[in-house]
């Protein structure tokens, strides 16, 4: 089974994964780390939803296979 998100429904939990990353994290500043390739526009969304100074680092990660 498939399931389609519309951009509201994605901007809409992002707002609320914002929302309970403050309540969780108040009082203190929260480091957000993601994975470079892809994760720059969702981690930039998030951070503009948490209520709180935070910091922002991205690491690159490699595969080394066959």
């Amino acid at each position: 089974m498939k399931v389609l998100l519309s951009r509201d429904d994605i901007q809409a939990r992002v707002a609320e994964m914002g929302k309970e990353i403050a309540r969780d994290y108040a009082g203190r500043e929260p480091h957000l780390v993601g994975v470079l390739k892809g994760a720059c526009t969702f981690m930039t969304d998030l951070a503009r939803q948490i209520d709180l100074p935070l910091t922002l680092d991205y690491i690159a990660v490699s595969s080394y296979g066959a």
